[in-house]
């Protein structure tokens, strides 16, 4: 995408924009890495497996990715004009995106470097996931239908109904990594009918 934009406003125009979409990329990368030779395949140092706690990519996520949005924060705090809030609000991205992507670096750092120290070969942080959270409360939704704000009764009746249901029929669409199995288990049904029990004659 970074390419494509400098490549299609050769005068600089989107030059910033192109920026912003290789640091996302390059964020992306760090934090998806999910295979031992993906970086070979892909000729892609960044989604190579951490294996040192002196890893470039720590100090690239601190310094470089996150800098990044600080800066330009200042930048829209400190810029000449008499803005309302609303109007700078507009100018960066949403406070909430902001501290989501300052804890998600900090907790990835410590989190890989902790492993590395007490021993771990290497560490694949695609590991590092809410996928089962997030297809747990998908059902949760699924389940409630209409009803979006569930008492503490009716999330435990639907949590014991999942309880059967996520065994049986696993999940097959979402954003999620979908780490249940891809096959239902009642695919291959059985049709033929079980043997009659045997009746036991009265003495």
């Amino acid at each position: 995408m970074a390419q494509a934009l400098i490549r299609s406003y050769p005068e600089g125009e989107a030059n910033e924009t192109a920026r912003f979409c290789k640091l996302m990329n390059d964020f992306f990368d760090c934090l998806n890495v999910r295979a031992y030779n993906e970086a070979t395949c892909k000729r892609n140092v960044l989604l190579g497996p951490y294996r040192s706690q002196d890893d470039k990519r720590f100090e690239w996520l601190v310094n470089t990715f996150l800098q990044y949005f600080h800066d330009w924060k200042k930048a829209v705090e400190t810029r000449p004009g008499n803005f309302l809030p609303t109007a700078q609000a507009k100018m960066f991205i949403s406070q909430q995106t902001y501290e989501g992507l300052q804890i998600t670096v900090h907790s990835t750092v410590e989190t890989v470097k902790f492993l590395l120290s007490q021993g771990v070969d290497s560490v694949l942080t695609e590991r590092f996931q809410q996928d089962p959270l997030e297809e747990y409360f998908g059902n949760q939704r699924q389940r409630g239908r209409r009803s979006d704000n569930p008492d503490a009764s009716q999330f435990a009746y639907n949590d014991r109904a999942l309880d059967v249901q996520r065994n049986i029929v696993p999940i097959k669409a979402g954003n999620t990594g979908k780490r249940s199995a891809e096959k239902s288990r009642w695919n291959d049904i059985i049709e033929e009918p079980l043997d009659k029990a045997k009746k036991q004659k009265k003495k």
